[in-house]
């Protein structure tokens, strides 16, 4: 994806050998819109060899790994490393606003996040670790997709509530009215930035597990549902809105193991 590249300069990320269970990292990546500070966790498995599951979070998610938390609550049947991405501009809500202001930021914001998942995901690779899976909830699970055609690198890619055209989202839901006159000016701009369908036609589909929501009036079900149909991709449905699904801890939970047992090698 050409904006990937254009906006990620650099992105330097901390020595994990030195890191210690359930801690909170911060990096500072280089972009064409000058630094910004992402973050991440790690929640160090039992043995190295475990594989490792990168989560994405939502838009706006504060705090940042509050899905994270409700999906991987305690400990998991087939254990795993589990890291949690924060993307920049979620340490607060204010620092929330200038990630919003253009898309030359929003852009930066989603290549940061998901070039940090891969940074952290080789690192633990490197340290042994044995298998990956790239999971996201809402804007999370989109990042999931972008990092499935960007990289191809995980084993697995678990979208939840989310489908491969955010364009779609910004255009023809709800959210329209929180665009700026200039971007509605441009919709075809959003659509060659956002709309990653032809591409993912284009991927190894067999790795992309996804689960949508019957009633979601952001991610509009009719729409993705027939998106991942026209890449031959099974979708799991849940009968949820949006926002009652990403609380629906135990069901996102379910998938996520569903899919590590189909997707991830067996020990």
């Amino acid at each position: 994806m050409r904006w990937f590249h254009e906006a990620v300069d650099r992105l330097h990320v901390a020595l994990l050998h030195r890191m210690i269970p359930t801690r909170h990292y911060t990096v500072l990546a280089h972009t064409l819109i000058g630094e910004v500070v992402a973050g991440f966790q790690v929640r160090w498995g039992p043995q190295p060899d475990l594989p490792v599951i990168v989560y994405h979070h939502g838009i706006a998610e504060m705090p940042y790994d509050k899905s994270f938390r409700g999906i991987f609550r305690g400990s998991l049947p087939g254990q795993a490393h589990l890291v949690a991405i924060r993307a920049p501009f979620h340490r607060t809500w204010l620092d929330l606003l200038p990630g919003l202001g253009s898309m030359q930021h929003f852009l930066a914001m989603c290549a940061v996040a998901v070039q940090l998942g891969e940074s952290v995901r080789q690192a633990l690779l490197a340290h042994g670790a044995r298998g990956s899976m790239v999971v996201g909830t809402s804007l999370g699970g989109f990042l999931a997709l972008v990092h499935h055609l960007t990289f191809g690198t995980a084993d697995g890619c678990v979208p939840l509530l989310a489908g491969p055209d955010l364009a779609h989202v910004m255009l023809g839901t709800h959210y329209r009215r929180f665009l700026a006159s200039q971007a509605l000016a441009h919709p075809m701009m959003l659509q060659d930035l956002l709309d990653l369908r032809q591409a993912l036609q284009a991927s190894d589909t067999r790795r992309v597990l996804p689960l949508l929501a019957q009633y979601d009036r952001d991610m509009l079900y009719a729409h993705h549902a027939a998106c991942y149909a026209a890449s031959s991709i099974p979708v799991v449905t849940i009968a949820r809105g949006h926002i009652t699904g990403s609380l629906a801890f135990a069901a996102l939970r379910a998938h996520v193991l569903a899919c590590s047992q189909v997707l991830l090698p067996k020990r």
